[in-house]
């Protein structure tokens, strides 16, 4: 996720960005938080690459609105974090909903 992000900047802005890296590694881990007892393993990485590129939207987002966000921290926790809620029932791949694809499930 953050080499998906270096990339992106370097195209939109033509320079390397360490920051936005290291952001975007966060950006992934924040994205699969939420669903990772119940997706498989290519449904990860998917979500954390879709996570990459709602943190770089949410970003210049902000940036274009002047919000003072100097360490993109809405964009990594806020819309990132959001994503991984909504991952979490767009990838469960479970049967029903008595059955989880984690580990065991809960039970009450």
């Amino acid at each position: 996720c953050g080499l998906v992000v270096l990339a992106l900047r370097f195209a939109i802005f033509r320079k390397y960005d360490i920051g936005g890296m290291c952001n975007g590694i966060l950006a992934g881990l924040v994205s699969i938080t939420a669903p990772c007892g119940n997706v498989e393993c290519g449904s990860a990485v998917f979500i954390g690459i879709i996570g990459a590129f709602i943190y770089q939207g949410s970003s210049l987002l902000l940036q274009k609105l002047k919000v003072d966000d100097p360490i993109d921290a809405f964009a990594v926790h806020g819309a990132c974090g959001a994503w991984g809620v909504l991952a979490a029932a767009l990838f469960d791949w479970g049967t029903g909903m008595d059955y989880f694809n984690g580990w065991s499930g809960w039970s009450c």
